[in-house]
């Protein structure tokens, strides 16, 4: 008996020893695994950053079974230390057996590596990537022996590299059933090489500096660099490999750093290669780190992550990242250098059918991932086994070498080291060493974020275990213990190496083992698992992430999914082989049989007609904006306001039945009216007073019957910010159609106001049988934002003629200083039989005015609750849900700026004059936590108040100030000011006269929308809508709105709206849409859409059976 009670106690004792880990992930230490590697670095005065600045940029792992005895085993590279490679004994114990193993190294500075199975006989091998400051640069391959020992083989194989290369990925491009090979180099650069130097080496570099790939000629590797069309210049920080537009043939993206542009590489199957970087994405990081590419949204297309080094804590942003340079920004983009932006990208994959180009989104702001610091790794996976990929990114650099303080104070010396021949190799006389150690060093935690399931993610870095602060860079993901969920491995620079264990528990998982055999390798395959939650997608790729390679197991998440409906594995020779039924919980094989593999055929609904279809331009007109910089005027102006057109308007102006369209022009340039002529053809009608009248900025048109004569005139409401207030460029015109295809501008008709506008609508609000209008102030010229006046323009046209007559105090309306107006619709939303107006605008709130028999009564508050202040560019109206009444969809700036707001952490404007100087000074803001900080930094806000430079004489103490220190509360409280609450665009729907706010569907909110066509596009009695936007003149510190194509809702009739994908639809609309309208051809529906500065686009609605 007291033999049975010592047992039990025992037993309680050990269990309450062995407590389950409360957090998703543990550290291992050291003691427990045996892994002590540690990149650690020795500097000196000759060998520190200041002679190498490569000197930060760390080492990789890779992860695999080198033995095959079913275990994980761990590769460390080293820059200034011995490289170490640790077996997996199980258990998550390692033995330490790089010396027997032969892969230590020698001097040479290791960077990447990968494992990689080069010589195809089952067993892993290892190459990695050298650079450094001194020779050898070789890069180096090791043959596994088979017995735990390599050799290395580099130069009997071909690859032994001599260059400055970061990473190496294999892959085989050109379907002969061997592995080729593509090095990533980053040729010593100076760091202040102006954008001239980048745009001039795009075609002048040496083939020393060009990236390379070797195609595998039957075991030995041949340079086909400049005969495959890759011949580059680029700082290579990220290579990926993956199969982006779904062709069967494996693509390459490359991630590089400052203002070298970054590489889609698009494989053309013929073993030449196209960069499509231009086409495919609308903007890229500018200090581009490491990659990955992964489906994370399950739906079947490869997205790019890539990391930059924007700090999310507004201290580090301010101290450490330079202001960017609007001059050197535009001259990048001019030299074909892309639009990059200092922040993290997350490109969503938008599809492409055969033969297209894929188009990617950069969603980083909506989906939460877009500041992660100075951040090098980032891989998607799925972490917690619900299905869904999460993402893991390494964060910290040794030094903060970007500190704006230290260079200020000790910019002179450092020119003379760099300039001075008399300073030339005196680093130990100087003592340079103690001037780096006086450069500020921060350890950073990493960065874990688990997917919400909707293209957003939420930060888990302390939820899930990764408190822990160091310099990380190379990571990969195995699961080391074989448990069924997926640890992490960190090559950490000066700290030992990171393992951490995964302690998933109540989710299921599959894993699978791809097995080829000599003509067909698991390299480039493509896995498909249905299960009853949808489909998740992975390709059998190993480089991912910043200088590491991962585990070759392909691990898919399935949440509480049991049984799996199929898997599809499509080999890279066009076959694939399929399961059906597979239960979860399990490690499969698959190896290729070529007796059981089928060929391979293209999804389902590729071929059937979309609803949507581009067709060939009604002519080739083009908008071309004039050249004017409001910045200069305005320095912290958030966007341009002279880009804001062209306006865009569609109806019968000849009284023949069909439809024709004016669109507006920029300052210098008229606009164009188009006549339809019975061929559906559209012909430029000749107008003298259009011409006449220029220099205008056309940002309204609006055609209708102003006169009740039976034909329709137009008005063109003139704007843009190019004029000082009150200029005849301001003044509206109305246009009266005198029939006979003749058109003249009638002065008279209309008051001479003389604003800054945009919008124009028309509504008999007075039921006295003519169209009155309301007539939109978009803004004080040069004065943003201080708001401006808005009107209604009653109709007293008789038989005399058309005339307008301001209306506005008859109404009862105040719309004196009404806001910055970008939209209006006239909808009866009470129901009473009397037109109510609605009015949208930037920093506005939504206004609704209800008429009460002509007069109008400001109602916003009763109808719509809360703050609804934002960025609003376009309202329609329409039935959604069928029960009588009207409703309403807004445009927003939408949720995936760089400027958020929620009702915790509002984003507001303030305009006053700060410094004293007699000119406006406007100051955005925003709040972390309770606390309100600028959005800009003290470079560019000294730019327009240089009292700050004054006032705060460093970085660093204008990082630490909160937005009341900088500007003081008295000057705050005396400023004219708005606040947000919410950028996301909405649904309002009518209950009774009162509306109910929706957020519109996730895809809707990817950008600004500034058009809305509303109509029952798929005609199945259901309102349905098309969306498009854009803002792409944002100032260059803020990455231009540029992720929308377009997008169709299809109504359900019940309020709810169904986002169709660019797949789905087939409509694709890029560029920055200033106009949108459907528009009748030859008795056939289509959408007619105006972009700034581009060509006209004409999409055909096809009617579908």
């Amino acid at each position: 008996m007291k033999r049975l009670l010592f047992y039990f106690v025992l037993f309680v004792l050990v269990s309450a020893c062995e407590q389950k880990p409360t957090k998703l992930f543990s550290k291992i230490t050291t003691s427990e695994t045996g892994i002590d590697f540690k990149n650690k670095l020795t500097e000196t005065h000759t060998y520190n950053y200041f002679t190498y600045p490569y000197m930060y940029l760390g080492g990789g792992v890779s992860t695999g079974d080198i033995n095959n005895d079913g275990l994980e085993d761990v590769f460390f590279t080293g820059n200034m230390v011995s490289n170490k490679l640790y077996l997996n004994k199980g258990d998550l114990q390692f033995e330490d057996i790089t010396e027997a193993a032969g892969v230590a190294g020698d001097q040479r500075w290791f960077s990447g590596t990968t494992f990689v199975d080069i010589n195809q006989d089952g067993f892993l091998d290892i190459y990695c990537s050298v650079s450094g400051k001194t020779p050898p640069h070789n890069n180096v391959l090791y043959i596994n022996n088979q017995d735990n020992t390599f050799t290395e083989s580099a130069a009997e194989y071909g690859i032994d590299h001599d260059g400055q290369s970061m990473q190496s990925t294999f892959f085989d491009y050109d379907k002969d059933g061997d592995l080729d090979l593509y090095i990533i180099n980053y040729p010593p650069t100076s760091f202040v090489a102006p954008v001239a130097y980048y745009s001039y080496m795009l075609t002048n570099h040496s083939d020393e500096d060009s990236d390379k790939l070797y195609r595998n000629d039957g075991g030995h590797f041949t340079d086909v660099t400049k005969e495959a069309g890759l011949s580059s210049f680029g700082l290579s920080l990220g290579v990926v490999a993956s199969d982006v537009n779904n062709d069967g043939y494996t693509d390459l993206f490359i991630s590089n750093d400052f203002n070298a542009p970054d590489f889609l590489f698009i494989n053309n199957q013929d073993g030449t290669f196209s960069n499509q970087i231009d086409t495919s994405l609308q903007q890229t990081s500018f200090f581009g780190m490491g990659a990955d590419i992964a489906d994370f949204n399950n739906d079947g297309y490869m997205d790019i992550f890539q990391l930059d080094m924007s700090a999310a804590d507004n201290f580090r942003s301010k101290a450490n990242m330079s202001a960017m340079d609007p001059a050197a920004f535009y001259e990048a983009v001019d030299s074909g250098l892309h639009h990059q932006y200092m922040q993290n990208s997350l490109q969503l994959n938008n599809g492409s059918r055969p033969g297209e180009l894929p188009l990617f989104s950069n969603i980083s702001r909506l989906a939460g991932v877009s500041s992660t610091d100075w951040s090098w790794g980032g891989l998607l996976a799925d972490f917690d086994n619900d299905g869904w990929k999460d993402l893991f990114v390494t964060n910290g650099i040794r030094r903060d070498v970007n500190n704006k303080d230290f260079y200020g104070k000790y910019r002179e010396f450092f020119n003379k080291m760099e300039n001075d021949p008399n300073f030339k190799n005196k680093e130990e006389e100087v003592e340079l060493l103690k001037y780096l150690e006086e450069l500020p060093s921060e350890k950073l935690s990493n960065y874990m974020f688990q997917s919400n399931h909707d293209l957003t993610f939420t930060k888990r870095t302390v939820d899930w275990g990764f408190e822990e602060k160091t310099f990380s860079n190379g990571v990969a993901y195995s699961d080391l213990d074989n448990d069924g969920d997926l640890d992490l491995v960190i090559n950490n620079l000066e700290d030992t190496a990171s393992i951490y264990r995964n302690n998933t528990t109540n989710s299921n998982q599959l894993t699978l083992n791809l097995i080829g055999n000599k003509k067909v390798l698991p390299n480039g395959s493509k896995v498909s698992v249905y299960t009853a939650d949808g489909m998740q997608v992975q390709e059998y790729n190993l480089v991912r992430g910043y200088l590491s390679s991962v585990s070759p197991r392909l691990h898919f998440g399935l949440g509480q999914v049991q049984k799996i409906d199929s898997v599809i594995v499509a080999w890279p020779n066009g076959y694939h082989t399929l399961l059906k039924e597979v239960q979860a919980n399990q490690s499969l094989t698959i190896n290729y049989d070529e007796a059981k593999a089928l060929p391979h055929v293209l999804p389902r609904g590729l071929e059937i007609q979309q609803l949507f279809e581009t067709v060939d331009a009604p002519n080739d007109h083009k908008h071309e904006e004039n050249n004017f910089n409001d910045f200069e005027v305005e320095v912290l102006l958030p966007h341009k306001n002279s880009t804001l057109g062209p306006a865009l308007a569609t109806g019968d102006l000849n009284g023949d039945g069909a439809e024709d369209y004016i669109v507006g022009g920029s300052v210098g340039r008229p606009p164009s009216l188009f006549l339809q002529n019975s061929k559906g053809d559209f012909e430029l009608l000749a107008v003298d007073d259009l011409e006449k009248d220029k220099y205008h900025e056309d940002l309204g048109i609006l055609i209708f019957d102003a006169d009740n004569d039976g034909d329709n005139d137009f008005y063109i409401a003139s704007g843009g910010n190019e004029f000082k207030s009150g200029s005849l460029g301001y003044e509206d015109r109305f246009y009266e159609n005198l029939g006979g295809n003749k058109f003249r501008r009638n002065k008279e008709a209309i008051p001479d106001y003389k604003i800054s506008g945009l919008n124009i609508s028309a509504s008999d609000y007075d039921h006295d049988g003519d169209l009155d209008l309301f007539v939109g102030g978009r803004l004080t010229p040069k004065n943003y934002p201080n708001p401006t006046d808005s009107y209604v323009l009653e109709n007293i046209s008789d038989t005399s003629g058309p005339k307008f007559v301001d209306g506005t105090s008859k109404t009862g309306l105040d719309l004196k200083s009404l806001g910055l107006v970008t939209s209006s619709s006239w909808i009866d939303f009470n129901n009473d039989g009397w037109e109510d107006l609605v009015v949208v605008g930037e920093w506005m709130p939504i206004k609704f005015y209800q008429n009460n028999s002509g007069k109008f009564v400001d109602v916003s508050n009763d109808v719509l609750t809360g703050n609804t202040t934002g960025w609003w560019f376009d309202i329609q109206k329409g039935d959604f849900d069928n029960d009588g009444d009207q409703d309403l969809v807004v445009g927003n700036l939408g949720k995936n700026y760089k400027y958020q707001a929620s009702d915790s952490s509002t984003f507001k404007v303030y305009l006053n004059d700060f410094d004293g100087n007699n000119k406006s000074d406007i100051v955005l803001s925003y709040k972390d936590g309770e606390t309100e900080f600028p959005v800009r930094g003290r470079q560019c806000s000294s730019q327009q108040m240089p009292a700050i430079k004054a006032k705060f004489k460093d970085y660093n103490s204008f990082a630490s100030a909160n937005l009341n220190q900088i500007y003081t509360p008295k000057m705050l409280e005396a400023s004219l000011s708005y606040e947000i609450a919410s950028f996301a665009s909405l649904y309002l729907e009518n209950d009774n006269g009162r509306f109910i706010a929706k957020p519109l569907p996730q895809l809707a909110q990817l950008s600004s929308i500034n058009q809305f066509v509303v109509e029952d596009f798929d005609t199945d009695g259901n309102l349905d809508v098309v969306l498009a936007g854009n803002l792409y003149n944002a100032e260059v510190e803020t990455p231009r709105n540029d992720a929308s194509f377009g997008l169709f809702l299809k109504g359900n009739g019940t309020g709810d709206f169904v986002a169709k994908t660019m797949m789905e639809s087939g409509l694709k609309v890029i560029g920055d849409v200033r106009g949108m309208e459907l528009l009748s051809k030859k008795g056939k529906k289509h959408l007619l859409i105006a972009k700034n500065n581009d060509s006209l686009q004409l999409i055909k609605v096809n009617a579908l059976r």
